[in-house]
């Protein structure tokens, strides 16, 4: 079981490594590709609107005599174009003595009806609540071109430097025949245009995009706070991530990139990416919480289901340990049971094929074959115990039989005492009185003497034959 879980939870280790880092690169390659799509919309309808600036403001070098043709010019670069919302050519003081000292043709469409164009000649009102009172020749859309002396983006502000535009404009100057820059013609894009595009569709439920200006202005923000004259750099000087600083620097370098950064207390993956040709950046903040969540549910979902899998695995190991054992612990019982003596304990046998199977058929096998055995040794105990008694009862009889062999014994001997004494003393007599005796005296003391010792003799075969009585007795 440890080695199991171990080999789990190192596989579970490796495997959410491996499908974080995949996460990751998957989500950023989403989030990247979703940027770079916005970008490319955006930069082909930049690129659209330019084509259509370029093409009008060829017509309108060619047409400088005429100025009231400025109006056909106008009207028609708007309605031409849905995405424009206004289009102003504007030419230097007294270009045109006729017209005045100003001369501008602004035409725009109506905020409620977007297919309705106005049109306006007031040099004061070009874009409503913003330069009612500063003639076009005092803001940037109108000043920057005429110094640069090329097509270039500009976002329109008041001269106090208090209220952005809600728009940005195509600028591009006018030259007269000479080459001299006479007139700016600006071709007006909402910026809620962009702001629709740039934050309609996100790959995360938290993340968002901006879009900066030059030297960091906030173009597009979804915090519409933003949006009036801040700047990212003043906005980031809080942040204590260092890199954070580092990205601002690269976007507004006019480079591409993505960062890893603290941003605003969260951690973040910011993509950005340079529009028109690298004034511009457009960034994409991709929360990490976000970017891991499914990652995170994931290990959550893999956790529980490691755990369920480690329970049922100990369930199923002890269940398995328990089956395998119950066999064993009826074994060991039944020794135990052999082992205090009980030898005709019964164990059953088995269908299983596998060693515990055949352990406990093998031992029920032997224990038949030992209460075999003990039966026999016992009936052979009963019978030696039999033999035994009988033993002690011949062994008494012939203990019994010996002490009359030895009284009988004794008797005999004391029986030879007399005839042995009378030979010793007829021996002891013929040896001292030999030369006196006389023949008869002879005669009777060897009759005597024969007497004697057959009676001894007789004594004796007694003796002898009382072992062959006996044994034939104990038979």
């Amino acid at each position: 079981m440890l080695s199991v879980t171990l080999l789990l939870v190192v596989a579970l280790v490796v495997m959410f490594h491996y499908s974080h880092n995949a996460i990751e690169k998957e989500s950023l390659a989403k989030a990247e590709q979703m940027l770079n799509g916005k970008a490319m919309y955006i930069e082909n309808q930049m690129h659209r609107v330019e084509v259509a600036t370029r093409n009008m403001h060829w017509n309108v070098e060619r047409h400088l005599d005429d100025p009231n043709a400025m109006e056909t010019y106008c009207g028609e670069l708007v309605m031409s174009n849905p995405n424009v919302v206004g289009c102003a050519i504007a030419f230097a003081p007294n270009f045109y003595p006729e017209k005045g000292e100003f001369y501008t043709t602004y035409v725009y469409r109506d905020e409620e009806e977007s297919d309705f164009v106005m049109m306006t000649h007031d040099p004061f009102v070009i874009e409503p609540d913003l330069y009612a009172d500063v003639p076009y020749v005092g803001v940037n859309w109108y000043n920057i071109p005429m110094n640069v002396n090329t097509l270039c983006w500009v976002r329109p502000h008041a001269p106090n430097d208090t209220i952005n535009s809600t728009i940005i404009s195509c600028c591009m100057p006018i030259h007269d025949k000479t080459g001299r820059p006479v007139g700016v013609i600006a071709t007006d894009v909402s910026v809620e245009w962009l702001s629709r595009t740039i934050l309609r569709e996100q790959p995360f439920p938290n993340s968002y995009c901006m879009m900066l200006g030059v030297q960091g202005t906030y173009i597009i923000h979804p915090d519409s706070t933003y949006l009036y004259h801040k700047l990212v750099t003043i906005e980031t000087e809080k942040e204590k991530d260092p890199e954070v600083h580092k990205m601002v620097e690269s976007m507004l370098a006019g480079e591409d990139g993505c960062r890893a950064v603290n941003f605003e207390g969260k951690d973040c993956f910011v993509l950005y990416k340079s529009l028109n040709n690298g004034r511009w950046s457009a960034c994409m903040v991709c929360p990490e919480s976000d970017i891991f969540s499914a990652n995170k549910r994931q290990q959550i979902y893999m956790v529980l289901v490691t755990l369920l899998a480690i329970g049922l695995i100990v369930c199923f190991c002890f269940y398995f340990v328990k089956k395998q054992l119950d066999p064993l612990n009826m074994l060991a019982n039944s020794v135990k049971r052999i082992t205090d003596g009980n030898y005709n304990t019964q164990i059953p046998s088995t269908s299983r094929v596998d060693e515990v199977g055949i352990l406990q058929n093998n031992f029920g096998a032997m224990q038949t074959s030992l209460s075999r055995h003990i039966q026999k040794i016992s009936k052979l105990s009963d019978v030696l115990q039999e033999r035994n008694e009988e033993l002690g009862e011949i062994n008494a009889r012939v203990k019994e039989a010996d002490d009359m062999k030895m009284k009988l014994i004794h008797k005999i001997a004391d029986k030879m005492i007399l005839p042995i004494k009378e030979i010793d003393g007829v021996v002891a007599t013929l040896d001292e009185q030999r030369s006196n005796l006389k023949k008869e005296d002879l005669q009777t003391m060897s009759e005597q003497m024969m007497s004697n010792t057959k009676a001894v003799t007789d004594l004796l075969d007694q003796m002898l034959n009382i072992p062959k009585k006996k044994k034939k007795k104990t038979s």
